[in-house]
C-alpha cells in the first residue's frame, strides 16, 4: 500500500498535534496534583499534624509573661525526636536549666555528674515587650528522644514560685507536670549550673554567665510557630515538556516534506 508524501505529512501533523495536546493536559494534571498536595501540606502544618520530609518543628515557649508573670507558656510540650524547642526571653531576667524531676530547682548535673549535654540558656536580661518583633533573646534546643525532659527558671525564688516546665510530661502516674511543680515549692534553694547546695545563692543574679549544653542563643527576630524548612531541596525529576513533543513531530514533518 503507498501513500502519498502529502497525506502521509498530514498524518504525521496531526500525531504532533494530538501529542502536544496530550502532553499539555498531563502538565496540567501534575500543576493541579501539586497545588493539591501544596495546600494539604499547609493544612497540615497549621493543625500541627505530621510534617512534610524536609521539614523540623519548632515548639515556642514564652519565658515570662507580658505582665511579670512566672511561669513559661505553654509550661509542657508534647514534641517528637528532631523537634526544636525555641524558648522567647521576657522582661525582666529568667533562664531556662534542665533538671530532674525528683530535684526541680537544682541543675541535672549537680545530680548526675556524667551529664555532660545537659541545657542551660544562662540569664537573659531584657527589656523587650511581649509583642517585640526584633532584638528577642531566644535560647533553641533540639528534642533527643521521647523521654520527659523537665527544667525551669534559676532566678532567684522563681522556680520554687513555679516557673517549671517540661518536654513530654506524662499525663498520669507518679511523674506529672502537676507534681513536678509541688516539689519546685518546697524546694529549698533554686540554684544555677556551677553553684552547690548551701551556697546560698538562691538569690542572686550570677553575672556574665554564659548558656551551655545543647541549646543555641540568639538576640535575633523570634522564629514562628510550626514548621521550618531544614534544608532547601528541589525536586530534580525530570519533566518532558509538551513543546517537546511537538518540536519532535514538527521536525519528522519536515524531514518527510523534503522526500
Amino acid at each position: 500500500m503507498h501513500f502519498s508524501t502529502s497525506v502521509m505529512v498530514s498524518a504525521l501533523m496531526g500525531f504532533a498535534a494530538a501529542t502536544s495536546i496530550v502532553a499539555s493536559e498531563a502538565l496540567l494534571a501534575s500543576a493541579t496534583s501539586s497545588a493539591l498536595v501544596g495546600l494539604s501540606t499547609a493544612g497540615s502544618a497549621s493543625t500541627g499534624s505530621q510534617v512534610p520530609a524536609g521539614m523540623v518543628t519548632t515548639h515556642i515557649v514564652q519565658v515570662g509573661g507580658p505582665n511579670g508573670s512566672l511561669a513559661f507558656y505553654p509550661n509542657n510540650i508534647v514534641a517528637q525526636a528532631g523537634d526544636l524547642v525555641q524558648f522567647q526571653f521576657h522582661p525582666k531576667n529568667h533562664s531556662v536549666v534542665q533538671s530532674t524531676f525528683d530535684q526541680p530547682c537544682v541543675p541535672i548535673q549537680n545530680i548526675q555528674a556524667n551529664k555532660t549535654d545537659a541545657f542551660f540558656s544562662g540569664f537573659m536580661p531584657t527589656n523587650a515587650s511581649a509583642a517585640a518583633t526584633s532584638n528577642v533573646l531566644t535560647y533553641t534546643i533540639r528534642v533527643k528522644d521521647a523521654k520527659p525532659v523537665w527544667f525551669y527558671c534559676s532566678q532567684g525564688k522563681h522556680c520554687q514560685a513555679g516557673m517549671v516546665g517540661a518536654i513530654n510530661a506524662p499525663p498520669s502516674g507518679n511523674k506529672t507536670l502537676t507534681s513536678f511543680t509541688a516539689l519546685a515549692a518546697s524546694a529549698s534553694e533554686n540554684l544555677s549550673p556551677g553553684q552547690q547546695a548551701g551556697s546560698g545563692a538562691s538569690g542572686n543574679t550570677p553575672s556574665g554567665t554564659v548558656p551551655n549544653g545543647g541549646g543555641v542563643a540568639s538576640n535575633t527576630p523570634p522564629s514562628p510557630s510550626g514548621s521550618s524548612p531544614a534544608q532547601n531541596t528541589a525536586n530534580a525529576a525530570p519533566i518532558v515538556s509538551s513543546q517537546s513533543f511537538f518540536g519532535l513531530g514538527a521536525a519528522a514533518v519536515a524531514a518527510l516534506a523534503m522526500l
